[in-house]
């Protein structure tokens, strides 16, 4: 464990970011990992990781997530309550999107169902929930820096010109994420509006995993996305791939 990150102490930024532990690392196997394993104690809601470089960071359904050092911000957070549900990842992708544009300047955020950041047609970065028992945790990956070896990726140095550091950015996730309310058995029409304004796939012709192919016609209040199909019924999807067409 580093005993400075970014140029200030784990417990200074502990302050800073109003949260009850803060653990900052050069190189972890997974931010999420260790934050279930924090997860685990009593009173530690919003506790932080953050790391430098991921060797072993993942994304959803167990794919490969590229963390390499210097690239970006890879960070964990311990979620309050106890009960996970489908849409979590949506509000935690929202507040994300509140805080990069908070951050930068001239950058617009889509969110791509479930768990996709976007720049236009280009991925920004990533969520992934997880839970163990009652805990769960949301790790959060922005790429920070441009990284060849991953295509069709942007970053946030490429959209804005600057080059933010990771522990601003994680400040604003932070405050983002206290914000937002991540506990409600479903969406409320104000949360639903601010999704749709971000839906990277409303409208479009998209191909599922779960229900073939059709046009993507939103997001219900359980956080599935509603696709309707060639003869004109509609279907949720609440798991497997989305591929636009």
């Amino acid at each position: 464990m580093l005993a400075e990150w970014q140029g200030g102490s784990a417990a200074e930024w502990r302050a800073a970011w109003g949260v009850p532990l803060v653990e900052a690392y050069a190189s972890i196997g997974s931010t999420n990992d260790r934050a279930l394993e924090l997860a685990a104690g009593a009173g530690n809601a919003f506790a932080v990781v953050v790391a430098d470089e991921q060797t072993e960071g993942r994304g959803r359904r167990g794919a490969t997530w590229h963390s390499p050092a210097g690239s970006g911000l890879w960070m964990s957070t311990v979620l309050p309550g106890s009960r996970p549900a489908p849409h979590v990842t949506l509000l935690v992708g929202l507040a994300v999107a509140e805080a990069i544009e908070a951050a930068t300047e001239g950058v617009r955020v889509g969110l791509k169902w479930p768990n996709d950041l976007f720049v236009g047609r280009r991925k920004l970065g990533g969520v992934l929930c997880e839970s163990a028992g009652a805990a769960v945790v949301a790790g959060i990956g922005i790429n920070l820096r441009p990284v060849p070896v991953i295509d069709r990726a942007t970053s946030l140095e490429t959209e804005s010109g600057n080059a933010l550091p990771a522990s601003i950015l994680a400040g604003f996730i932070v405050a983002a994420l206290r914000r937002r309310p991540l506990d409600g058995a479903t969406l409320d029409a104000g949360v639903l509006a601010d999704l749709g304004a971000r839906d990277t796939l409303l409208g479009a012709e998209v191909d599922t995993d779960e229900h073939g192919r059709g046009t993507a016609r939103g997001i219900d209040a359980f956080g599935a996305l509603l696709l309707e199909r060639p003869d004109g019924s509609r279907v949720r999807v609440v798991a497997g791939s989305i591929r636009p067409l």
